[in-house]
């Protein structure tokens, strides 16, 4: 077993990181995917056993890091982390029998915002010159939240909850507080659109629930793309891609794939016309002028 590395040494790791404030083009956007597991989490892809296994933030943030520095020596300028990989989905959560010994390690793994987890993550975007887009497990005022955010390079943030998890996540997490529905989404003519998904095994795999299918999780994906028209980031532990705003696959690297060897999809596209797009659209699919 691999020793976790303490949080003071997670500190001056980040803080000893060389700092990069060279001006990014970003006319031409490169987004990293990652697909690697978390940091304590059971392999392969669609085992469900936690024997032995338990979460640990530290060791998580540590993964996470190298994998947003390996990113950024890679020349990309976002990457999208799976949903809760900050400190990892709880795969069996449908069986509570299975996961049940978990929740009290996994709870205490929680990352809360202005935390020295949370700031580990900040500095990292900042002396990277990178923007961050984590899937966390959120603790907010006693309060468990799925949460998404973006971090920017010049430390500025912006979080959202999950208006609704799904089926047995409502056990354990709570329903978001603002409206983030699909239609308000897809009515504001987005020029980027990340999505996480927890995990995802590759097409017809006789292991997987309907919940957990690739056919279902990609068609939920490729249906908001044909709507809202935004490039589409499918960010999953396993089958990961990148798509068009025209719904075609411009990049995918699929379960079967180690993701010890190929741990980031990349894909670049560009930005020179965003800046012309505008907020909302009234002729769109999904438009506010049918309300």
């Amino acid at each position: 077993m691999k020793a976790t590395p303490p949080l003071a040494l997670l500190l001056s790791i980040a803080v000893a990181a060389p700092t990069s404030r060279s001006t990014p083009d970003y006319s031409r956007l490169t987004v990293a995917i990652v697909r690697a597991e978390t940091a304590s989490w059971p392999m392969p892809l669609m085992n469900k056993k936690w024997t032995d296994v338990q979460f640990t933030l530290n060791a998580t943030i540590a993964k996470g890091i190298k994998l947003i520095e390996e990113a950024a020596s890679n020349g990309a300028n976002l990457v999208v982390f799976p949903e809760l990989w900050f400190p990892g989905y709880p795969k069996g959560i449908a069986d509570p029998r299975s996961i049940a010994p978990l929740l009290a390690n996994y709870i205490d793994d929680f990352l809360t915002i202005n935390s020295a987890h949370w700031r580990i993550l900040i500095h990292t975007a900042a002396t990277r010159n990178i923007y961050i887009a984590p899937a966390f497990s959120h603790l907010e005022n006693g309060v468990l939240y799925m949460g998404q955010a973006l971090i920017s390079s010049n430390s500025t943030s912006f979080i959202r909850h999950k208006l609704r998890p799904s089926g047995k996540e409502r056990d354990i997490w709570s329903d978001g507080t603002m409206d983030y529905m699909t239609f308000s989404m897809q009515s504001q003519a987005e020029t980027l659109h990340p999505t996480a998904w927890p995990y995802t095994p590759d097409i017809a795999d006789p292991r997987a629930a309907y919940w957990e299918s690739l056919e279902m999780n990609l068609a939920v994906a490729r249906v908001f793309a044909v709507n809202a028209n935004p490039p589409l980031v499918f960010a999953s532990v396993g089958n990961a891609r990148f798509l068009d705003p025209q719904d075609l696959d411009l990049a995918i690297v699929e379960a079967e794939t180690s993701t010890e060897e190929v741990p980031l999809v990349y894909q670049s596209f560009n930005t020179t016309d965003l800046a012309m797009t505008v907020p909302y659209t009234t002729h769109s699919e999904q438009s506010w002028s049918i309300l």
